[in-house]
């Protein structure tokens, strides 16, 4: 007999049994493997043994209630993408907005209706596999990519990013609030697509470059770091090449296909394409292993 696939799984934390098995029976119905906790530390333990797809939070428990328990997992970069939607009772409207700035995507209403609650699960379900495929993507080809709210609080960041922002001090409550000072004055003027900000004040140079809003209230941000400027640098004094020219011809040179450049420089591969004519032209090459040779021996007597 060939077992029926899943369509995700589902944590479901409520401290009211009959509220568990209600939801439960109709979660198992449509198809979703569930697991249930009765406080939010059950919570924690078992999503840090089995990771869900979604978690669907009561807010008002005992031990640890929703908000808190939303705050830890969101500390576990295992699970900080996984979507929470809080379940509220109408005395429990004074915690929505905690909810919320604790890191929920959305709330549902108790008691309740299960078909309201299913398409909002299958929402989110689709939302996050798209961020968590866009999140692999970046991570596997070293992007040095972070996503922060509009009070520059990193929500998630690449493996890269991380050790970089470490290996400039940035790596304390401290440090961490006067980066986000510094971010989030210059978010409030609005920048531009691919413009940048010095980070002042660390144990190294490093700059960050505006990528767009992948979502409401939320910022795509790429960090550069000190060898990326200066090899840039000399591309554009060498080879006359344009300032986004250069950025394209560094990550050529680091063996980079034209789909991960785009995804690295947020723009098609089509577009990259475009880019690589003039930049061939100017080293008076044909293909991307000539320039490539070209740009090699020439940081070799550097």
């Amino acid at each position: 007999m060939i077992e029926k696939e899943t369509k995700g799984i589902v944590l479901v934390a409520d401290d009211s049994a009959e509220a568990l098995g209600m939801i439960n029976e109709a979660l198992i119905n449509e198809g979703y493997t569930v697991l249930v906790a009765m406080n939010g530390e059950q919570a924690i333990s078992i999503a840090n043994r089995m990771v869900p797809d979604i978690i669907l939070m009561d807010i008002i428990m005992p031990i640890m209630d929703g908000v808190e328990a939303c705050k830890e997992l969101k500390k576990n970069s295992d699970l900080t993408d996984i979507p929470v939607i809080f379940m509220t009772g109408l005395s429990d409207k004074d915690y929505l907005f905690q909810s919320l700035d604790a890191g929920g995507v959305d709330y549902i209403n108790k008691p309740v209706q299960f078909d309201e609650l299913l398409a909002r699960i299958k929402v989110h379900l689709r939302n996050s596999k798209s961020t968590r495929s866009a999140h692999k993507a970046l991570n596997q080809i070293g992007q040095l990519a972070f996503t922060c709210d509009a009070n520059a609080k990193i929500i998630w960041a690449t493996n890269t990013a991380q050790k970089l922002l470490e290996s400039a001090g940035i790596n304390t409550d401290e440090t961490s609030e006067l980066m986000s000072e510094q971010i989030r004055f210059w978010l409030s003027s609005n920048p531009e697509k691919h413009g940048s900000l010095w980070l002042k004040d660390f144990d190294k140079p490093i700059q960050v470059c505006f990528l767009g809003r992948p979502a409401p209230g939320e910022y795509l941000l790429r960090l550069t770091n000190d060898d990326e400027i200066s090899t840039r640098e000399l591309f554009c004094e060498r080879f006359s090449v344009t300032e986004r020219e250069s950025e394209v011809l560094f990550w050529l040179v680091r063996g980079k296909t034209n789909r991960e450049i785009g995804q690295i420089l947020s723009m098609s591969p089509r577009t990259v394409n475009k880019h690589l004519e003039p930049i061939f032209r100017k080293l008076g090459v044909e293909n991307r292993t000539s320039a490539t040779a070209v740009c090699l021996r020439f940081l070799s007597h550097h």
